[in-house]
């Protein structure tokens, strides 16, 4: 069951929109020209769309990248310990106070004066964690929890302008999780005492996650200390320019290609197809380029013991996907992994349903009060639930192996997955999640509303343009899954 939990369909939509308002005004001078529905020549393509675009994002990640390395030089200076010798050249709070004091100026570069939002919810976070510890430490997690979601509430309903919170709603995210996880694993004793404050703020203001993720635990985050090695290693920088080259082709993709390939004559649905894949492009762009700060920054080196594991996003299992379980645990591995530890766990014993339920809620919570972000969060909690229990009665009837998840190899199933006709029932699933993403994410276009974020009406205006096809494919699904 836990393979159904979501791990947001619209993670980092806050971070991506702050940098596309600047580089869609080339793409729209695109769309303004295409009114004829003829493609631009690609090398006038390049002039006006890519070439300004990936400009622009070098130049804005520049100074981001330099906070991390700073950060990640400071760490180097405090590890703890070197093939098991002491050499220690400056204290560990060092390290603690760069990582937040970097942090802080990566928060001012991008959203100025509204940091302080953020600063705030680190403050009362850390108050609450304080008191919950002396008093009562196993309500450490609910406690913070319910603070912090009150908090966002207040500042989304009451405290800030709709457009500046749209701008930072994705770091309060971020932020959001940290400190949520930090509340649950002092209740659970898998962090031993409270963090000092200066531990606590290096973490949450941390200069390679506060920006862009991904969400890494404080355990992760600490055991920066204890790594061994601490060389640039080719391997180390074949990984970063890797990560930074993909990201930069996402980008492009996402603000030029997309819209070269499809022009606006195109019917309902490759228009649907267009707007969805630039979004998830964009997500792509943002999940390549958090590899690239967490890797700068060293946290990469200690996550679970290997370079290669910082993984993001799997953009091939969401283009081409087996399933939209299979998306939803692919989107975002951070968040899926924070999802199944913090809220599913923790609410599994209310049962399976309902720890789903509250699953997709909590995110649609953290995600803000918007009606596209809650209605598409709760439409893909149906979807998922639908599509992981019609293929597993499907597999079970025909005893082949077509569910949701690929089967292991060792499975007791009569027809494998290299039968061609299970090739062909695992095919048609997979084009069906790609309906249903092209359904879900058309919506993400670029379109004014998203300086304050997507209304209602823009969300039931885009569904209805379609006839909900997507809604009543899923609505039959549920609907067979019972005849059966």
């Amino acid at each position: 069951m836990e393979d159904m939990m979501a791990d947001y369909m619209l993670d980092d939509i806050d971070y991506e929109q702050e940098y596309y308002d600047d580089m869609m005004e080339y793409d729209d001078s695109m769309m303004e020209e295409g009114a004829v529905y003829t493609r631009l020549p690609l090398t006038q393509v390049f002039e006006q769309c890519m070439l300004p675009t990936i400009q622009q994002t070098a130049g804005s990640v520049l100074p981001l990248m330099v906070l991390c390395i700073v950060c990640k030089m400071c760490a180097n200076l405090c590890t703890e310990s070197i093939d098991d010798r002491e050499d220690i050249a400056f204290p560990k709070v060092t390290f603690h106070l760069s990582s937040a004091i970097c942090g802080l100026m990566a928060c001012h570069l991008f959203f100025h004066a509204d940091l302080l939002y953020m600063l705030m919810l680190g403050i009362l976070a850390y108050t609450m964690l304080a008191l919950a510890n002396w008093k009562c430490r196993q309500f450490c997690g609910s406690g913070v929890a319910v603070i912090t979601v009150l908090y966002l509430l207040i500042c989304e309903l009451f405290l800030v302008e709709g457009e500046k919170w749209h701008q930072i709603r994705g770091a309060q995210m971020v932020l959001a999780m940290k400190v949520i996880s930090v509340g649950f694993d002092l209740s659970n004793s898998s962090i031993e005492k409270l963090p000092a404050p200066w531990e606590f703020l290096g973490y949450i203001f941390n200069v390679g996650t506060v920006i862009f993720g991904p969400f890494v635990s404080f355990t992760d985050y600490s055991a920066v200390l204890l790594q061994s090695e601490r060389l640039i290693t080719w391997h180390f920088i074949k990984r970063l320019l890797g990560s930074f080259a993909i990201s930069l082709v996402c980008v492009v993709i996402s603000a030029c290609v997309t819209y070269w390939l499809i022009l606006d004559d195109s019917g309902s649905w490759m228009l649907a197809y267009r707007d969805a894949q630039s979004f998830r492009f964009s997500h792509y762009f943002i999940s390549f380029l958090s590899e690239v700060t967490t890797l700068c920054s060293g946290l990469s080196w200690v996550i679970r013991g290997n370079i290669r594991d910082i993984n993001v996003s799997r953009p091939y299992h969401i283009e081409l996907p087996r399933s939209l379980v299979e998306v939803v645990s692919k989107w975002n591995l951070p968040m899926h992994y924070w999802l199944k530890t913090y809220v599913f766990k923790s609410a599994i014993g209310l049962g399976n349903f309902t720890a789903i339920l509250l699953t997709y809620i909590a995110s649609a919570i953290l995600h803000g009060l918007n009606f596209q972000l809650a209605a598409v969060l709760l439409s893909l909690g149906f979807y998922t639930y639908t599509e992981y229990v019609l293929r597993k009665r499907l597999s079970r009837i025909f005893d082949a192996c077509i569910q949701a998840k690929k089967c292991k190899e060792d499975c007791t199933h009569q027809f494998k997955s290299s039968h061609i006709y299970v090739r062909v029932v695992n095919v048609f699933f997979g084009c069906l999640a790609m309906f249903h993403l092209a359904y879900l994410g058309m919506m993400f276009d670029g379109s004014a509303t998203t300086e304050q974020g997507y209304t209602m009406e823009h969300t039931l205006s885009k569904w209805a343009h379609l006839g909900y096809m997507s809604h009543i494919v899923a609505i039959g699904s549920y609907i067979f899954y019972f005849l059966i």
